[in-house]
């Protein structure tokens, strides 16, 4: 059936607003009842919202039937039902199948509860431990995310290097220092920190001199002794080269090989060997890079001995610029008391000759040295009544129109009888 019933506008304006579902809200939901006297529609509920397009406000709306062909309108608000209704809640009334939807909830970030501030499991202890032996400071740390770890040593930063070893994996940090001295002692602190915090512990670390079993140890044994030494030469570009010395007079010691000061660690090019009391530093192959001061020092508790040369690496079809050496001065280990001579020879004469100690130029002025030379091409260095401190490293410079050229050499002085 249809209805002309003037209040049709309404009804039709009404379902218009029931029917045109609205952004980001979900569709309205109706609810229809039948009259029991009617088979038409005897009132219609309806829960909406406000669309900016009509300046509808949400209301409820029932039509009350009236006769068997019209209608009445009537509206009331219903602001107060949705604000006791949750956006997504399951409303008790049955929705239309077409229009229904499934149940929105809000969504929640639930806070995570495995990220927290660093915590120390396992802290620092005071300790004490004997000069020489090795250190160990061990640390466990959780936290998330994951901390990162800083040493202090007397609120100073350390940081990793060729004496302290520093590590951190899963949790566990270390920090390593393989021989204790007196000047470590002090406060070490290990800070965690992370975004949600910091964290520390610390310990302090008391040396126990040992000065009567270093006693001990001195008197038990000798210091080495360098009688072989050392010797100086012109070399060609790519050539294997291998520099050798006899040490003797101790039981135990150590033997190590510096170029230019700085200690050479053992590889494929450069490999350390001995044999009986002949210690070698085996070159593969050489480089004009590798041209400098070499040093083979020896040295146990009781003592050191060195013994220094100097390697020119000459490059193929390309003339020297400064003086030649001919004959290089020779390192060497004497006794207390005793005179030292030094000779050197040039292949050209050069402008002057310089000796240096430890660097710096010796005084020519002075009655501890002697300078001498035969001709231009041969100098000398003497040294007279030599004692400990006369001991270290000496250079011969010659000096000439478009360079100069080093020659070093070692020497050792010891106690009478030692050798």
């Amino acid at each position: 059936m249809k209805y002309t019933s003037p209040d049709t506008k309404y009804l039709s304006l009404d379902r218009r607003f029931i029917e045109l579902p609205l952004k980001p809200a979900p569709p309205p939901i109706v609810t229809v009842h039948k009259a029991s006297g009617y088979s038409g529609y005897s009132s219609t509920t309806t829960q909406g919202h406000s669309s900016t397009s009509h300046n509808y406000s949400s209301s409820t709306t029932k039509l009350n039937s009236s006769s068997s062909s019209s209608y009445k309108a009537t509206t009331e608000s219903s602001s107060d039902k949705r604000n006791a209704k949750k956006y997504g809640s399951k409303l008790d009334a049955t929705g239309s199948p077409s229009r229904s939807r499934n149940t929105t909830k809000e969504l929640a970030y639930p806070s995570d509860e495995s990220m927290k501030p660093p915590e120390f499991t396992k802290k620092l202890n005071d300790l004490t431990i004997n000069d020489g032996e090795q250190l160990e400071l061990t640390v466990k740390v959780d936290g998330d995310p994951e901390p990162q770890i800083t040493w202090l040593k007397n609120g100073k930063t350390v940081n990793s290097s060729e004496i302290v070893d520093l590590k951190y994996k899963a949790g566990t940090a270390t920090l390593t220092i393989n021989e204790i001295f007196p000047e470590d002692e002090g406060e070490y602190i290990c800070k965690a920190t992370n975004s949600l915090g910091t964290s520390t512990t610390s310990c302090k670390l008391t040396v126990k001199p040992m000065e009567n079993a270093a006693a001990k140890k001195k008197s038990d044994d000798k210091p080495p002794k360098i009688v072989d030494h050392l010797t100086s030469m012109f070399v060609k570009d790519g050539e294997a080269v291998t520099l050798s010395c006899r040490i003797i007079g101790a039981k135990k010691f150590d033997v190590v090989w510096l170029h230019n000061n700085k200690e050479i660690k053992p590889s494929k090019d450069f490999q350390y060997t001995s044999e009986a009391n002949i210690y070698k530093l085996n070159i593969a192959e050489i480089f004009p890079e590798d041209s400098g001061t070499y040093t083979c020092e020896a040295f146990n508790d009781a003592g050191e001995s060195f013994s220094s040369c100097t390697l020119n690496v000459l490059v193929p079809n390309e003339e020297p610029k400064s003086p030649v050496f001919t004959t290089f001065p020779q390192s060497a280990t004497v006794s207390e008391g005793e005179t030292v001579t030094f000779t050197c020879k040039t292949e050209t004469a050069p402008l002057k000759v310089t000796w240096l100690k430890d660097g710096k130029a010796l005084p020519e002025t002075s009655s501890k040295y002697s300078f001498s030379s035969d001709g231009d091409k041969s100098f000398e260095l003497g040294i007279k009544a030599c004692t400990a401190s006369d001991v270290g490293q000496y250079i011969a410079r010659a000096i000439g129109k478009k360079g100069e050229t080093n020659a070093a050499f070692a020497l050792n002085v010891t106690n009478p009888g030692d050798l």
